[in-house]
């Protein structure tokens, strides 16, 4: 389970990939709400090539992990608040709708992934991390606290199993 205090929510590091219709939502939401936005800066989302393609991504800001991976760099997702809490999210708690409905849809999933087949779960090993670019950048998922594998763990389709749930809901 996530737990911000100990990752500072790693998994917000490079930002995030947006689909073009999670890039209208965010604009549309940074400018109706402007106070709740107001620590963004304005090129909040950017144009990015990673090993994938190119696409449309929230930006970065540095950021001092206690302890991260090294191929990870120092940098956050501009929508995390000074305490590692996403923006989008405090907003719909704020507003008393679901959590995660300003939230791109692979940030409320991760670790989990999707494609146009469904829903991906997430990588067991290393060597299946589908962020296994080689030695320079050996995965992403895999090097979370909350998308490491361990034997003790529960299984992921229990652990998130409210994901799972809210993923069927989105594509219904």
């Amino acid at each position: 389970y996530c737990d911000l205090t100990d990752c500072q929510g790693i998994c917000c590091s490079d930002g995030a990939f947006l689909q073009p219709a999670e890039v209208r939502k965010v604009h549309k939401l940074v400018e109706k709400y402007p106070e709740h936005f107001a620590h963004l800066p304005l090129d909040y989302i950017i144009e990015e090539e990673w090993a994938h393609g190119v696409g449309m991504k929230t930006n970065v800001r540095k950021f001092r992990y206690r302890n991260k991976p090294d191929h990870f760099k120092h940098t956050k997702c501009v929508f995390a608040e000074d305490d590692g809490k996403c923006s989008f999210q405090t907003l719909a708690i704020k507003q008393g709708v679901h959590k995660w409905k300003y939230k791109p849809m692979g940030c409320w999933l991760f670790p989990l992934e999707s494609d146009e087949k469904g829903l991906i779960s997430p990588p067991r090993t290393r060597k299946d991390d589908p962020n296994n670019l080689g030695r320079d950048y050996p995965g992403f998922a895999t090097y979370t606290p909350c998308g490491k594998h361990s034997e003790k763990g529960k299984v992921w389709w229990i652990a998130l199993k409210e994901e799972v749930a809210e993923y069927k809901k989105a594509c219904s």
